[in-house]
C-alpha cells in the first residue's frame, strides 16, 4: 500500500441514535411519556379554567358581591315574581279606603327601627349609636321600609281631599309647610333606590291582533328578593323604644 494513500475520516458516531437503534422500544416509551405529559397539561388547564369560571360566576351572581355589610344579608332569598300591571289588580291600588290603607300600613308600620348587637354594628360601613339602657345593642333600620313609607306618602298626596286631616289640615301627619320638602325628599329617595338597584328585567313587545299594534308587555318575570324574609328579620330584631334625646358615648370603631 502506498505511503501516499489517503484515508477518509469515519463519520462520528451518533450515540443517541445508536441507542435508539439498539433499543427499538425506547421511541415508543418516549412517545408514551410525551402523550401523558400533554394530557396532564391539558387537564391542569381545564381545572384552572373551571376554577376561574366558578369564581367569576359566584362574583357576578352573588347578591353580596359588592354590597356593604348588612346584618340582614343572610336572609336574602332570590325569588322570581311576575309583576302585575292591570289597574286595581292588587290590594295596594284603587280608591282610598281603610282596606287599602291597612294593606300599606302592614308593609312597614309594625316594624319600626331594629336593634343589632355591637359585633354586627362594628361591621357597618357607617357608624350608628348604642341604645340608651341597652348599650350592647345598637339602633338600625333597613332602607326598604323607609322607602315604602315614602311611597305611601306620595300615594296619599295624590288624594289630598281624602287624606288631609279635617282638624289639623295635615296630610299624613305632615304640616302644610313641611309637605313640599318631604314629598321632594321621598321622590328623590325612591329615584336613588331605583337607580341603585337597576332592575334589568326585560320589557317585551307583543303583537295585539285586536288593535293591530305592537304593545309593550310589562307583566313580565323579575328577579326579586323574598320580601317576607326581610320582614321576618326586621320583626325579630324590632326595638320597642329608642330615646333620641339621650346620647350614649361609646368606643365603636367602624371600617
Amino acid at each position: 500500500m502506498s505511503s501516499d494513500a489517503q484515508y477518509a475520516a469515519l463519520p462520528s458516531v451518533d450515540i443517541e441514535h445508536n441507542e435508539y437503534v439498539l433499543d427499538p422500544a425506547r421511541p415508543k416509551r418516549s412517545r408514551i411519556r410525551a402523550t401523558w405529559l400533554i394530557i396532564g397539561v391539558q387537564n391542569l388547564v381545564i381545572i384552572i379554567l373551571a376554577i376561574l369560571l366558578y369564581i367569576r360566576g359566584n362574583e357576578s351572581n352573588s347578591d353580596f358581591a359588592q354590597l356593604p355589610y348588612s346584618p340582614a344579608q343572610h336572609v336574602l332569598e332570590p325569588q322570581l315574581k311576575t309583576f302585575t300591571m292591570e289597574p286595581n289588580s292588587t290590594v295596594y291600588q284603587g280608591e282610598p279606603s281603610k282596606a287599602v290603607d291597612d294593606a300599606w300600613s302592614k308593609l312597614y308600620n309594625n316594624i319600626g327601627i331594629s336593634k343589632i348587637p355591637k359585633s354586627e354594628a362594628r361591621l357597618l360601613p357607617n357608624k350608628t349609636l348604642p341604645i340608651p339602657g341597652d348599650e350592647e345593642n345598637y339602633v338600625a333600620a333597613l332602607s326598604v321600609f323607609h322607602q315604602l313609607h315614602c311611597l305611601n306618602i306620595l300615594r296619599k298626596a295624590l288624594r289630598p281631599d281624602y287624606y288631609r286631616n279635617s282638624v289639623t289640615g295635615y296630610l299624613a301627619g305632615i304640616s302644610p309647610e313641611m309637605l313640599p320638602d318631604h314629598l321632594s325628599h321621598c321622590v328623590d329617595n325612591i329615584r336613588q333606590s331605583l337607580m341603585c338597584s337597576s332592575d334589568i328585567s326585560v320589557i317585551v313587545w307583543q303583537w295585539d291582533d285586536a288593535a293591530q299594534v305592537a304593545s309593550p308587555r310589562m307583566d313580565t318575570v323579575h328577579s326579586c328578593r323574598n320580601f317576607d324574609k326581610v320582614v321576618e328579620w326586621a320583626k325579630d330584631h324590632r326595638n320597642a323604644h329608642f330615646d333620641v334625646n339621650v346620647h350614649v358615648k361609646d368606643d365603636l370603631v367602624t371600617p
